[in-house]
């Protein structure tokens, strides 16, 4: 059964293209972490603009391993810092796991 996360970030203003040039760097330290399907998608339809990044994972084993990995790596701690601490661009956001049924 797939299982996944999905994460909403509120994107401050005028910093969306700071956010945008991001998302490489955040799909490979998911996937190098073990995440599967790993997409940014960006909602346009709200203000401030939001980003949704979402990965899956087999089971739910390997979504706790998939965590584990991702918050083990210097340099996805590294990121989260630079982008949702005090001269970051995310404003705040928002984590649900969700399970395919």
């Amino acid at each position: 059964m797939t299982v996944g996360s999905s994460s909403v970030s509120a994107i401050k203003p005028g910093r969306v293209e700071e956010a945008l040039a991001d998302n490489e760097k955040w799909k490979k330290l998911l996937t190098d972490a073990g995440a599967q399907n790993v997409r940014v998608l960006l909602m346009m339809n709200s203000t401030p603009m939001r980003l949704v990044t979402a990965w899956e994972a087999a089971d739910q084993e390997t979504l706790g391993r998939v965590g584990d990995a991702f918050m083990a790596n210097p340099a996805a701690l590294d990121l989260m810092r630079s982008t949702q601490g005090a001269d970051g661009y995310i404003e705040g956001y928002m984590t649900d796991t969700w399970i395919e049924v």
